[in-house]
């Protein structure tokens, strides 16, 4: 402008911070408010709430609190939309205490509260697990002559979803129907889903509505998105609804976001497969991925990229028909990702003595299964290390981080294994009293190639784990639904997201009168507790699972195990060259002695278990062979033992 002799006025600056706000380049907002006084231009209240907007939208809440607080010294009054975004800000960060500060402040200020400015602060009490404080703001709004809309009830029914209010939610749910005049037509299945209603009159009367409503207008992408969604979650498979989603959607799939487009590819492969619908998805997300330029994108944009990209691939792989275009694209632009990372944010070039090999490593010694993480195998990028039962992956619940751990073998060489927003490097966890192997990245690269493996079905996790009873041979797959909210049991059902366990029952046997099976295990899924809570579903829990059985029944089965059997002992993935690894860890001594207290039900059995006990004939899940019953044995095996 200044090229062009135009002269750059307040209108000009707020336009500009404005953009950037949009684009989330809040650096760039704050290097044009700097500039303002060198060009002789006074900034207004509407220039600093662009500016704190800009912070809001990419989670710089103490930037924006510092923004508001140097409005007075440059004589500028905020007004509600100032309030609005510096709370929302705080939201964002998860900083309730200090957006109700600010809400408290906004009367003081002569800045009368909107609906806007209570949503912001319910649903910053929302995020911080403050339900009563959440609805308590919401009860405030009439006398503050202020009427809650549709977001204000969304924010405070995730409240009371997040701390497990359910009941309160349904009340909470019935009360918006009643005082909101116009609700949106995904309001009330998104509502439902989230939280758990099981009532089939109330949820098929919901999506009768939905239907009625789709065939008699165009929904907007955003609608179509979060009710296939909650079509999943619910556990819903209507043919004529999915037809009638699948009409409106794919003419404007273009018009979707990323993330609305992994909701309706999420929800689809949760609730019924729709081939046509997937491919439709796959090539518009392909297409996207094939112009995408990474560099022009702010942090939390991109990040919201590769975790919307990576959920595609997911859904996509899940609904077993992920394309190989799609495949190759993603994994492309998320490996390139990954590289901008490991440049920006260093250090994370590899030691000299490095070479591209493996790598020296601590032999790993079953027999210590309380002793210190073992690293079993180390490449240039990454590495497979075994978890001890006791430890932690990453996190708060005891002092045994395997994070440390990794951290103290790395030293400072590699960015990554302090980043907590990148799990320290981590790719999947393992419960705390499980052992077994677990996998790590030293760089931002080997994470976003192994992520891709991940979510593509590339990596295979192999468990081995004792159960109660005698599982049926014949049964291969469970494939319920599970969800979890907060420290309580995952629970399995038709409700929630979807799962998958293989399995290959291996052996059977008993300790005194109980009935045990040794069963082989691959998860195509990785959800929290998921092996643990499809076992318990299906009337097989593990042994030693004070979660998943009854206290009588973990108390028993003290007598002869003395923590959760279950051990993953095979990991199978690629490096960044494409080579194929395989990593296998045999059972810990505290479990094979578990092993040596059964007897075995039948010779097959019995030398199955020997050869868990002495650690050979280690090998991939699907090389086991499945235990072949003889019932005239059986018969009397049963007889001998009681009917057992």
């Amino acid at each position: 402008m200044p090229e062009a002799r135009v002269v750059l006025d307040k209108i000009s600056y707020n336009a500009a911070i404005s953009a950037c706000e949009k684009g989330g380049q809040w650096q760039l907002a704050l290097t044009l408010l700097s500039l303002m006084p060198e060009a002789k231009v006074v900034p207004n209240e509407i220039t600093y709430s662009a500016a704190i907007s800009a912070c809001e939208k990419s989670g710089q809440w103490q930037v924006a609190l510092k923004l508001l607080s140097l409005m007075p010294q440059a004589r500028v009054v905020p007004n509600e939309i100032t309030y609005n975004a510096a709370i929302s800000a705080c939201e964002k960060g998860g900083q309730w205490q200090v957006a109700l500060n600010l809400l408290s402040l906004v009367p003081e200020a002569r800045v009368v509260p909107n609906e806007i400015t209570y949503n912001a602060a319910i649903s910053a009490c929302s995020k911080g697990g403050q339900w009563q404080l959440a609805l308590n703001l919401l009860s405030l709004m009439p006398e503050a002559r202020v009427m809650p809309d549709e977001i204000t009830y969304n924010a405070a029914i995730s409240a009371c979803e997040r701390s497990q209010q359910l009941e309160l939610g349904l009340q909470i749910l019935w009360e918006s129907k009643e005082r909101v005049d116009s609700l949106s037509v995904a309001y009330f299945p998104w509502a439902l889903a989230r939280l758990s209603v099981h009532d089939p009159d109330i949820i098929s009367a919901a999506f009768d509505e939905v239907a009625l409503k789709l065939s008699a207008s165009q929904l907007a992408p955003q609608e179509l998105a979060i009710i296939a969604w909650a079509f999943g979650m619910l556990g819903m498979n209507n043919p004529t609804f999915s037809n009638a989603l699948f009409i409106q959607a794919v003419p404007q799939l273009q018009s979707f976001t990323m993330g609305d487009l992994l909701k309706l590819a999420w929800g689809s492969a949760a609730s019924g497969v729709d081939v046509e619908l997937f491919m439709a998805i796959q090539n518009e997300v392909t297409a996207r991925l094939e112009q995408v330029d990474l560099h022009h994108f702010s942090e939390l944009s991109r990040n919201a990229f590769l975790q919307d990209t990576l959920g595609l691939l997911w859904a996509s792989n899940f609904a077993g028909c992920c394309s190989n275009n799609l495949l190759a694209s993603a994994r492309l632009v998320i490996r390139q990702a990954g590289a901008i990372m490991d440049r920006a944010r260093g250090p994370s070039s590899l030691p000299a003595c490095q070479s591209m090999g493996e790598l020296p490593c601590t032999e790993a010694d079953p027999w210590q299964p309380d002793g210190k993480p073992q690293t079993i195998l180390d490449l240039p990028d990454r590495l497979a290390i075994f978890k001890p039962p006791g430890w932690e992956v990453h996190g708060q619940d005891t002092e045994l981080q395997l994070s440390s751990f990794l951290q103290a073998t790395l030293g400072k060489h590699f960015a990554i294994v302090h980043d907590e927003e990148h799990q320290c490097g981590f790719l999947h966890r393992l419960d705390l009293p499980s052992s077994g192997l677990v996998l790590a990245a030293k760089t931002y690269e080997a994470y976003y190639d192994l992520k891709v493996q991940l979510n593509a079905g590339e990596i295979a996790r192999d468990y081995v784990i004792l159960c109660h009873g005698w599982v049926r041979p014949c049964l291969k797959d469970i494939m319920a639904k599970v969800y979890w909210r907060g420290l309580l049991p995952t629970i399995a059902g038709d409700q929630g997201k979807p799962s998958w366990t293989r399995l290959k029952v291996t052996a059977h046997a008993w300790h005194r009168s109980t009935a045990l099976s040794l069963v082989a295990v691959r998860i195509a899924t990785g959800r929290r507790h998921q092996i643990r809570s499809h076992f318990s579903h299906v009337g097989h829990p593990t042994v030693c699972d004070g979660k998943y059985t009854a206290e009588a029944t973990f108390q028993s089965d003290q007598d002869f195990c003395a923590r959760n059997f279950l051990h993953r002992y095979r990991l199978a993935f690629k490096d960044l060259a494409g080579k194929d690894h395989e990593v296998m860890m045999p059972v810990p001594a505290d479990l094979v002695i578990s092993l040596q207290r059964v007897t075995a039900r039948d010779s097959q059995s019995a030398e199955t278990i020997r050869d868990w006990v002495i650690g050979s004939s280690l090998r991939s899940w699907q090389d086991y062979t499945p235990l072949i019953l003889d019932f005239g044995r059986d018969k009397q095996t049963r007889s001998k033992k009681g009917g057992q």
